[in-house]
């Protein structure tokens, strides 16, 4: 089948990109590689260097305050002392280091502290790398989640104009590239954070992705997405929970979602 960028966009990534950002993307082809062939436009998308020109990374620390007071219930209701986090399209890693930060403050101020490992995936391969890095510029912090620069600043080390990531939170996260529209690695995860993501996302391709999320969540997991995108949830294996007007979905358990299919 042959592509042009734009087709290959829809078919690899799943997403509608933005003329100006294939133009972008076609004037590095031109001067990274001289061409823009077929063979050149599946290389640079199944790599994932296509994403840095044709994906939004918009992130910063503590983006939709709202979630970490869920998180805050969610740790203090727990039946276990080990959580398995997913971070899904985490960009450069500023909220999987938010969802770090906290549970790190809140096992400060608890009898029964809570051991983690956090997953945190990106189709952008230079975001990742900038998660691993953990160097940040001042936009990262802002008016939104302002509530939280208090427990933010003893991990978030200022270095001229940069902020830098303390060390002890690495060792609790994985970063890594991944491309939604397959299934991650074989990983039931207690809960998954896919927030402000699946808006850029073809309606078509929604249902794939978030059967592949739900196939790594546990049965009763909890599923959380931006603000604006809980309307946009319509499977058969998530059902909506309302927390004091905070919105989230649980796993359904295999039955139920049986019975959800034959209503």
């Amino acid at each position: 089948m042959i592509y042009t960028i734009s087709q290959a966009a829809e078919h690899w990534y799943g997403i509608k990109a933005d003329p100006a950002d294939i133009k972008k993307l076609e004037n590095h082809l031109l001067r990274q590689y001289g061409n823009i062939d077929q063979g050149t436009i599946k290389e640079v998308f199944l790599s994932g260097e296509a994403a840095a020109y044709l994906t939004v990374n918009e992130t910063y620390f503590f983006r939709e305050p709202v979630h970490f007071s869920l998180l805050d219930d969610f740790l203090s209701g727990l039946d276990t002392t080990f959580l398995q986090i997913c971070c899904a399209a985490c960009a450069s890693g500023c909220e999987a280091y938010s969802i770090a930060i906290f549970i790190e403050t809140y096992n400060k101020n608890s009898k029964y502290p809570i051991h983690y490992h956090i997953d945190a995936c990106d189709l952008n391969p230079k975001a990742i790398d900038t998660a691993l890095g953990g160097i940040y510029s001042p936009r990262v912090l802002r008016e939104d989640g302002n509530c939280f620069h208090t427990i933010t600043e003893p991990f978030l080390k200022k270095s001229g104009d940069t902020y830098i990531i303390d060390g002890s939170l690495k060792k609790h996260i994985s970063f890594f590239v991944h491309n939604l529209l397959y299934k991650l690695p074989a990983k039931k995860y207690d809960l998954v954070f896919f927030r402000n993501a699946l808006i850029y996302f073809l309606p078509q391709k929604r249902e794939l992705l978030l059967s592949n999320l739900s196939a790594s969540l546990k049965e009763g997991g909890h599923f959380v997405v931006g603000v604006s995108e809980t309307a946009a949830i319509d499977h058969c294996d998530f059902e909506q929970i309302n927390t004091n007007d905070i919105f989230y979905f649980k796993k359904r358990k295999r039955s139920a979602v049986n019975l959800s299919l034959q209503i």
